[in-house]
């Protein structure tokens, strides 16, 4: 299992809170429980995450750039994929926090960063390698699970992408249980393509489903999760999340997933072609 730090300062979210994050995940929770609580709340501004594969971190200027992107964006909370840092830990960067964890080398590596006001919300970080990082937030009604993930490449055999699933279903039995809402980001380096499959995937994915689509679909059909930016309707640009260099292929590898009960919290995801970030992969966000 994944080592765990248990945040005790973090603070339950309250709706009266002034915190954009306190009303960010207070808005979330209230979805599945006060319908009549959730009305009362549509003044309140949406809020988004999402996930980016950034290809580095580790040059001069990126992360200031990657902060700027997300305050543009207006984007709360942001997992990375490929932040090549070394180690784990958290650091403060102006109005942002980030929480990282690398591995011996500088080649892979996730993050994930928080605006100030959600960051008191946080109340446990489950560090894991190189592949996958989460936070656990509290909020008033139920509990947010956040889990970044960065999948092998094709490169790599069946066998490493199965080791990732477990050992994220591993963090979904001890920390997604019950009501809490499991939100898991990242580029998962597979295509579930645009034919639809049960309540799981909607018909406005992209491409054509592969191999590692399935094993991705599987692993939803078995833990209530859905692939959230294949249900709504978009046009391609605001659908693919990466195209190599000197390629006019467009393709769709980075999702963002939810537990089925949750779904109706989701209000839209697309990614941002706009942000830039040289990276070869586009910012894909969700919003609540």
């Amino acid at each position: 299992m994944c080592p765990v730090e248990t945040k005790q300062s973090g603070g339950k979210l309250l709706p009266q809170s002034d915190l954009r994050g306190g009303v960010f995940l207070e808005e979330m929770s209230c979805r599945r429980y006060d319908k009549k609580k959730c009305e009362d709340q549509k003044e309140h501004h949406s809020y988004k995450i999402g996930t980016w594969n950034v290809w580095t971190l580790n040059q001069a200027g990126k992360l200031e750039n990657l902060k700027m992107e997300m305050q543009k964006n207006e984007v709360s909370v942001l997992g990375v994929s490929k932040v090549r840092w070394k180690g784990q830990g958290e650091i403060r960067s102006g109005d942002y926090t980030v929480y990282y964890s690398g591995g011996e080398w500088a080649e892979k590596g996730v993050a994930i960063l928080v605006r100030k006001s959600v960051v008191r919300s946080v109340v446990k970080k489950i560090v894991c390698n190189d592949r996958i990082i989460a936070l656990k937030l509290k909020a008033e009604l139920v509990d947010i699970l956040i889990m970044q993930v960065y999948m092998p490449t094709s490169e790599y055999e069946d066998d490493e992408v199965e080791k990732v699933y477990d050992t994220i279903e591993e963090i979904l039995q001890e920390d997604g249980r019950g009501d809490t809402n499991s939100i898991i980001l990242g580029d998962w380096n597979s295509i579930v393509g645009d034919e639809p499959y049960q309540n799981i995937v909607g018909s406005h994915g992209l491409g054509t489903r592969n191999h590692r689509g399935q094993m991705l679909i599987d692993f939803c059909e078995r833990n209530g999760l859905i692939v959230t930016n294949t249900w709504f309707k978009k046009p391609k640009r605001r659908l693919y999340t990466w195209k190599a260099h000197g390629d006019w292929r467009w393709h769709q590898l980075d999702y963002v997933l939810v537990k089925h009960r949750f779904r109706n919290s989701v209000k839209d995801v697309k990614t941002m072609p706009g942000a830039d970030i040289d990276s070869d992969h586009n910012i894909l966000v969700a919003k609540f």
